[in-house]
């Protein structure tokens, strides 16, 4: 479980996030929505230990990061991992080397070893048969499974996704989305997806997590999230009906 209490976290005068409180739930998908701007990767910094909180507690696993030493800190941040935006590759390995690369800075695997295990990883986004490709041969939804794959190298317990769809056309975003399934229902892990994309949170979430201008305005199921009476929500999840313009000859 993870659970904020009270956080805040800003720049000298200004907030960011403003008094955060929130649980995430072990072994399910939890979207985090809002705008651009709204506070989500800031948010999803100070989960994963790149940033620290103003104030406030946060804990995970019941245990107090504000307060716990910094090797249980680094014990609990080896747990997780981060897909991001980009997928963070890099270009100067292949395929499978950008996959291999945390188990060869963690692990004393041979090379032989290391390769095996890369390419049972790839397997499980079926991107075995592109192990040897370079990075700049890769389509945008191919570099995000690559991502994931590597994501998963760390066999963390929890997975951040960090607008894993947003620059994907809707193909390459739906394969994402059966993948964060795929690989949610194989490995049993806590998730955390930020999107401000409705159609890729309502396909893989169980759980909604709603901010804006910084401040936490909704958390529950897709039900509740859709019965919402608050005005800005229901903005968000239903835009106005587009209108077309009919052009004379």
């Amino acid at each position: 479980m993870i659970s904020l209490r009270n956080v805040n976290f800003g720049y000298d005068d200004t907030l960011i996030l403003k008094n955060i409180t929130l649980d995430i739930p072990d072994g399910e998908v939890t979207a985090i929505l809002g705008e651009s701007g709204s506070g989500k990767t800031t948010l999803l910094r100070l989960l994963v230990g790149l940033a620290s909180p103003t104030s406030g507690e946060i804990y995970i696993n019941n245990r107090n990061l504000m307060t716990c030493s910094e090797e249980v800190q680094r014990q609990i941040h080896d747990k997780m991992s981060i897909v991001f935006q980009d997928g963070a590759l890099f270009d100067s390995l292949t395929v499978w080397e950008n996959v291999a690369f945390p188990l060869y800075e963690r692990t004393g695997l041979s090379f032989s070893e290391l390769r095996r295990e890369a390419e049972k990883l790839l397997e499980m986004v079926n991107l075995r048969e592109a192990a040897d490709l370079t990075i700049d041969r890769c389509s945008g939804g191919m570099r995000m499974r690559v991502a994931i794959a590597r994501a998963f190298a760390y066999y963390p317990e929890i997975i951040f996704y960090d607008e894993p769809t947003t620059a994907l056309d809707p193909i390459a975003r739906d394969r994402i989305c059966d993948l964060i399934q795929k690989v949610q229902f194989e490995r049993s892990v806590t998730s955390v997806l930020v999107t401000h994309q409705l159609s890729t949170a309502f396909r893989v979430s169980n759980r909604f997590i709603f901010l804006h201008k910084g401040e936490v305005i909704f958390e529950g199921d897709v039900d509740e999230l859709m019965t919402s009476k608050n005005t800005y929500i229901q903005r968000f999840i239903k835009p106005p009906s587009r209108t077309y313009r009919v052009m004379k000859p």
